[in-house]
């Protein structure tokens, strides 16, 4: 299915199947799960608000193939900050919950805008394109173009779990939105992966975002900058951050998961 088509059906529909073709290891591709309960949640939202952080928990695996529900309610809602929250269930099942803080814009005496400048890598035009990662086949990479530019592949052994690439859409239509940015921000394996020879699974367990810019004037064609590092891999566990940058080098998101290696 077509993103910005379960994104519009999602405004008056609770149920939603999302296809095979998400299909990540054993479970719904982690992006979708959390763009998709974004989505719901800014459709009971009374305007639009500007999404300043939000918390997954993957509960448990998710069958593409089949319908998921929605249920997405506002907690509480302030002068400036809006929070909510979404369960995505199956067969009567928890599987994700997403907690979303909105807020708006207010005068601050505390500001610090410079931030961490975009990598400089080799434009993404010379760069190979991944039709599979570290030999693991996946259907969902039909629709992400992924390019790496730096660091170790996927299931490689290698010895510093860290590792830099280019991201966008492909074969999706219509606009670019913020759920978009979402879904690109799981597109890769997690980090750990890479000190592992040979593939094995693996599977986020907790993720947070915060959005320090909304994503202005991008289009699916536009390709955005990924660089992730592993903070500490051990017990069967990685905890990693992530940054991406917009095509005009803006520090537009930063990314903390906790990940379970079953290797």
């Amino acid at each position: 299915m077509d993103l910005n088509q379960a994104f519009e059906a999602l405004g008056t529909q609770n149920d939603i199947t999302v296809g095979a073709d998400w299909f990540q290891g054993r479970s719904l591709f982690g992006g979708v799960t959390a763009a998709l309960m974004l989505v719901k949640l800014q459709h009971i939202l009374d305007k639009p608000r500007r999404l300043r952080s939000l918390t997954v928990n993957f509960v448990g695996p998710i069958n593409a193939a089949e319908a998921v529900h929605l249920d997405a309610r506002i907690l509480r809602v302030g002068k400036s900050v809006v929070q909510g929250e979404v369960h995505l269930t199956q067969g009567g099942e928890v599987l994700a919950v997403l907690l979303a803080s909105f807020g708006e814009a207010r005068e601050s005496k505390a500001v610090q805008t410079a931030s961490t400048p975009a990598p400089t890598w080799q434009p993404p035009q010379g760069l190979p394109i991944q039709r599979d990662l570290g030999g693991l086949e996946l259907a969902f990479l039909h629709y992400l173009d992924l390019r790496w530019a730096q660091g170790a592949q996927a299931f490689s052994g290698a010895e510093r779990a860290s590792f830099g690439a280019y991201t966008r859409f492909q074969n999706q239509q219509g606009e670019f939105t913020l759920a978009h940015l979402v879904a690109l921000a799981d597109g890769f394996p997690p980090a750990p992966a890479v000190l592992i020879d040979g593939i094995a699974p693996m599977s986020s367990l907790t993720w947070t975002l915060e959005l320090l810019h909304e994503p202005q004037d991008i289009t699916l064609d536009d390709f955005w900058q990924y660089e992730v590092h592993t903070d500490y891999a051990a017990e069967g566990y990685g905890h990693t951050e992530a940054r991406m940058w917009d095509k005009n080098g803006v520090l537009t998101l930063i990314s903390r998961q906790t990940v379970t290696v079953f290797a």
